[in-house]
């Protein structure tokens, strides 16, 4: 379903070394930056600080390094405007991952509360987690690598890249954690690439599911519960995305 309906994707394919090379410095410098200002700010209250600052270096990068002026930049960041389907599609399997939250509480996990203020901080994750985070790793990695390859090479080639930028997790969150971050980064690879072309190659619809899957920031959940509640969530946010691959492109896209 994945491999099939799928527009050709202009830019030039990224072969050969002085080509890997651009590419790499962009991918290098947009996640030092990201990642960076992330780090500052944990529960994304300054998301919107942090988006406005990876578009921009995204847009220099696209500049100086790919010859991309700004306005077209902007657009083939993920910025236009999006599929009607494959947006409802992104947030039924949105509201999917989020039953996590209900489950838990079933399990004994609870109980789980909203955090104050936590509309504005909706806002921040969205900003950070699903905009700014999709727009290093699909409106760039990936809308690159997809140049020339098929939709299952060009997903392949994006897994490493974004497993290895959660490899800082295990250092803050411990090995467990951090494995299964690494795990949910690399097999959402999948889905979030396949909502961001059947999107229009807009980064809206990976976004939400995204923020869906990072929505645990707005909830406070007991401590003696998070080693298990994290274990849920990492099982419920590698299976659950893949609902979206099962809605062919012919629908999404029509």
């Amino acid at each position: 379903m994945v491999t099939t309906g799928a527009p050709p994707v202009p830019g030039a394919p990224v072969r050969g070394a002085a080509a890997w090379l651009r590419f790499l410095a962009g991918f290098a410098v947009l996640w030092a930056v990201l990642q960076g200002l992330a780090a500052l700010d944990p529960i994304a209250r300054w998301g919107l600080a942090v988006l406005a600052a990876v578009l921009v270096v995204g847009l220099v990068v696209e500049r100086v390094l790919h010859g991309v002026p700004p306005r077209r930049a902007r657009r083939s960041l993920g910025f236009g405007r999006p599929a009607a389907r494959s947006l409802v599609l992104a947030a039924v399997v949105s509201g999917l991952v989020l039953l996590v939250l209900p489950a838990a509480e079933a399990l004994g996990l609870g109980p789980i509360t909203l955090r104050p203020g936590w509309p504005l901080l909706l806002v921040g994750v969205f900003a950070l987690h699903g905009l700014a985070e999709e727009l290093v790793w699909r409106g760039y990695a990936f809308r690159r690598l997809r140049a020339g390859r098929s939709f299952p090479r060009a997903a392949a080639w994006t897994m490493p890249l974004v497993a290895v930028t959660h490899v800082p997790i295990l250092v803050t969150s411990g090995v467990a954690v951090g494995l299964g971050a690494m795990a949910v980064a690399a097999t959402t690879s999948v889905p979030f690439a396949y909502l961001f072309e059947t999107g229009r190659g807009t980064l809206w619809g990976p976004a939400l599911l995204h923020t869906a899957i990072d929505a645990f920031k707005l909830v406070e959940i007991p401590v003696a519960a998070v080693p298990a509640f994290s274990m849920l969530l990492v099982g419920v946010s590698i299976l659950v995305p893949l609902l979206a691959l099962a809605v062919p492109r012919r629908v999404l896209e029509r």
